[in-house]
Parts: C-alpha cells; structure tokens; sequence
C-alpha cells in the first residue's frame, strides 16, 4: 500500500537528515561545534532553540545505531525512535545493546503509548534500580520555572536564568543583588599580545572566560597592571546607565543574533567594540544572550554596529548576515 511505504520514506529522510547534520557538526572547527544550532539558524530559518534541538536529536540517533537503521528502514518513525533512546538511556552499554532491538520489534508492530509502556516494564526488568535513576534525574529537572512567560526558551534556561537574576538583582530591589566585580589583569592582555589569567578579587586566577560569564551584567573594575613591576597602574568602572538601557531595549527588543528571540531584558548588553573606557555607549552597545555573548567573545563569530542601526554577524565561514531593525513604531508617511 502507498501509505506505509510513503510512512517509510519519512523515516528514511529523517535518518538521512540525522547524518547529514553530524557530518555538517563533525566538519566544524572544535571551537565552532559548540555553536552547531547556531550555524543552523541562517541556513534552515530556525531558532537557536531549535537548531540545537536537531543537533541534540541527530546526535541521539547515530550514538544508537540499531535504533537509526530501523527508523531508516522504515520499521519504527522518529517518534518511537527518539521514545527507545530515552527509555534506554538510563541503562549500561551491555543492557542498552540487548534491549534496543527487544524494543524496536515491538514498536515495529505495536503504537506509541502501547510501545512506551512495554520499553518501561522492559527496561525496569533488565535493571531495577533504573527507574530510580529516571526519577532521580527527574527531580533535578523538577518544576522551578514553569510559572514564566512561554517564549523560545527551554525550562533548563529558564532556570538558568531565574538563578542568574537573583545573583544580579535584576528585577528586585534588593541592594545586596548588585554585583561588583574587580579584575586585575596586565595591560598587555588589553593590547592582544598576552592571554594571562585575570585575578578576580576574593577568588584568585581564572580564565577571561569564566569571569566574563559570572560579571556579565555587574558592575566591572578594571584594573591594569605593569606587565614588568606587576603593580596597579590604573583602574576603570563602567556600567551602562539605566536611561542608556532602556533605550537600547527599545531599540532592539530582542537579542540581536539573527533569529534569536531571546527578550532583551534578559540579555547582556554587549560592548561589540571591546571596552576601551570611553565607548560604553549607546552606539556601541548591542543587547546578546548570555548564549550568543558567549559565542561572540570565544569562537570566530564575530559582530559589527553600522551607522544607520543594523546589526552584522560575520560567521565562521565568513559569510555576513545582516539582523533586521525591528521598530516600534510606524515611520512617518513622508
């Protein structure tokens, strides 16, 4: 019959697409495949979200591949594909290889719900203490974020964000929410020519990276060091003022990676020209995700304002992807 053979060819196209996407991410520069959903985004018109969704599906498949050939044969559709995958994932390697095609031959000839309820009984046979595990990992994933907004974000960015809220005081009055953060580094990191570590007071030596992720949204002292004597040579504060804020939300309401819908009062504001002690302006500042800030700071993405407003990326590849201007008003008729 013509339905179930078209029925298969759907599952051998998803398949297909799964290699395709890992040897698109298995092609990619170390650095760059962290960033995989991204690089989706301009090419399938996705969100980040959903770009890393398909990265994280076609991963799953080929890590399983009793469980691809089938799907690509045509046995069993992506939805009981990806259902045997997370039924097993709390098993071993050994236990995992006897129960993939146990499962697989029953979801061949049986429904969604009535094959689910097998893979757990199955499952639950092999090894006792999985459902334990299930539930244990479960609760960490438990309800802290449902009450938010619905928007792009996933519940474990949400609660990302929830936790980094309280840490920043953002959207409470709290004073002891204000983060202040001082960074000791030679001047000769500010020039290009060294990569020491920066010494965040209180702390010690970290990586540029991991203060820049726990200071994003504080309050930054900078303090320059004589790369010969070691001494403080001088200090510079900046923040961007509540008025330069609001003004630049409104501008651009969302974060300005092409695609991304993440709010903007959720975002960094981002210095695209790196910080230099006059430029913290509202022409130089750009709000990013604490996802896409990252990208931008520690791979070969990289961002540029131009004059009139827009936004343009420059991917790894060095193709230029310009973010449209969103206003919030309608322009003048004439």
């Amino acid at each position: 019959m013509r339905v179930p053979r078209a029925c298969a060819a759907i599952g051998r196209a998803v398949a297909d697409f799964a290699s395709t996407l890992m040897k698109l991410y298995d092609d990619l520069d170390p650095q760059v495949q962290q960033y995989a959903g991204d690089v989706l985004m301009p090419l399938l018109h996705v969100s980040q979200v959903k770009g890393n969704k398909l990265i994280d599906r076609a991963m799953s498949l080929i890590d399983h591949p009793a469980v691809l050939e089938a799907l690509s044969e045509g046995r069993i559709d992506e939805g009981k594909a990806l259902m045997i995958i997370d039924q097993v994932s709390v098993l071993d390697a050994a236990n995992q290889a006897i129960a993939e095609p146990v499962l697989i031959a029953h979801a061949a000839s049986h429904n969604y719900t009535a094959s689910q309820r097998y893979a757990r009984r199955y499952v639950l046979k092999l090894d006792a203490e999985a459902a334990l595990r299930r539930y244990e990992e479960k609760r960490k994933q438990r309800l802290v974020a449902r009450a938010l907004p619905k928007d792009d974000r996933t519940l474990d960015q949400k609660r990302s964000d929830v936790a980094a809220d309280l840490l920043m005081g953002k959207e409470t009055p709290a004073p002891q929410g204000e983060v202040c953060v001082n960074l000791t580094m030679p001047i000769t990191n500010i020039l290009g020519l060294t990569t020491d570590p920066v010494m965040l007071a209180g702390y010690g030596p970290l990586p540029a990276q991991v203060v820049a992720d726990v200071a994003a949204n504080g309050i930054w002292k900078r303090i320059l060091t004589d790369p010969v004597t070691g001494m403080a040579e001088h200090i510079t504060t900046y923040r961007p003022t509540p008025a330069q804020r609001e003004l630049i939300n409104a501008r651009y309401p969302t974060c300005t990676m092409v695609g991304c819908n993440q709010p903007a009062h959720r975002c960094d504001l981002d210095h695209c020209c790196p910080f230099d002690g006059t430029n913290t302006t509202v022409a130089n500042l750009r709000p990013k995700c604490r996802h896409h800030h990252r990208m931008k700071t520690h791979s070969r993405w990289s961002c540029e304002n131009r004059p009139d407003g827009t936004h343009v990326w420059t991917t790894p590849s060095g193709k230029v992807i310009e973010t449209e201007l969103e206003p919030i008003a309608d322009p003048a008729p004439f």
